[in-house]
């Protein structure tokens, strides 16, 4: 059995039936690069969408609020192609796509996994690996995670892209500060971690990410933000908001990511808001346009 779970499975993951559709060039808002210089896309916005958008309804929306791309599930089921496709024709780009490794399966990575990284060579794309299998940090998932990582990243150099932990609560790397001892361990250069925010504000903290950031920067691969309430443990309407709700500083995290020396684009997490997704997806906009360069 591969060690490779399906997004599906992973994440109770659903994807609405996926029809024809292509947003006309003058109904669409140019991406903007003018925050910092980064470009902003959306990640997990159709999770709990009230509209249940279809993916090209999700595109198309994205596109018209000014998204320069989006965030999905690694697709093993075969619609990698069509789904690529219908990003490509609504002008985003695809920034981040997930799957999970389940350590404690003996096996090789599902085959896959390579096949879709093969079809991705050549898009700005980051593979991110959930890795899961045993409870937070224990010590048994430290082997099959390391030749997991070194198989995994030596698919990615094979084909110029890169791999990321994407640390989560409550998987086996749920805080960043040990997926970045992981990502050591396995010392391959294509190999990294995200920062994902929510997930530090969970996890970690009670602890001041820019030291972090800074003796790490060569290994941060991706990065997801939302608008947060620093010091709550709710996810809703607490560790992820749109970005005109909460208190943490953002904008400092910018500045931070800048000084590093970080080029890549930035997430925008949506899991969990509820509503339309047009209305927090367009105030999200309004407040990261309105930060100064």
């Amino acid at each position: 059995m591969n060690r490779t779970l399906s997004a599906a499975a992973a994440c109770a993951f659903v994807v609405a039936a996926i029809t024809g559709h292509r947003l006309p060039a003058a109904e669409a808002t140019p991406p903007t690069n003018a925050t910092k210089g980064y470009e902003l896309y959306g990640f997990c916005m159709e999770m709990h969408d009230a509209k249940q958008r279809s993916l090209p309804e999700q595109a198309a929306l994205l596109r018209e609020l000014g998204f320069a791309g989006a965030g999905y599930p690694l697709w093993l089921d075969g619609d990698l192609d069509q789904n690529l496709s219908i990003l490509d024709q609504a002008g985003l780009k695809t920034y981040l796509l997930y799957t999970t490794v389940d350590l404690s399966l003996a096996g090789p990575i599902d085959p896959r996994i390579a096949q879709a990284m093969a079809k991705l060579q050549g898009r700005p794309v980051t593979i991110c690996v959930l890795l899961r299998g045993f409870p937070p940090a224990d010590p048994r998932g430290d082997e099959p995670a390391v030749q997991a990582l070194r198989e995994l990243g030596d698919i990615a150099q094979q084909h110029g892209l890169r791999i990321s932990i994407y640390h989560h609560t409550k998987d086996w790397t749920e805080s960043l500060l040990h997926a970045l001892q992981v990502v050591k361990k396995a010392n391959h250069a294509h190999v990294g971690a995200n920062f994902n925010l929510c997930h530090w504000l969970m996890i970690d903290g009670d602890k001041d990410y820019e030291p972090v950031l800074r003796e790490h920067a060569s290994r941060i691969f991706a990065v997801t933000i939302n608008g947060a309430q620093v010091g709550t443990k709710e996810w809703t309407d607490g560790l992820i908001q749109p970005l005109d709700r909460g208190d943490f500083d953002n904008p400092r995290l910018l500045r931070v990511l800048r000084d590093i020396g970080y080029t890549g684009p930035i997430g925008l997490m949506c899991y969990g808001i509820q509503g339309d997704a047009r209305q927090h997806l367009e105030r999200s906009m309004q407040v990261w346009r309105s930060w100064p360069q």
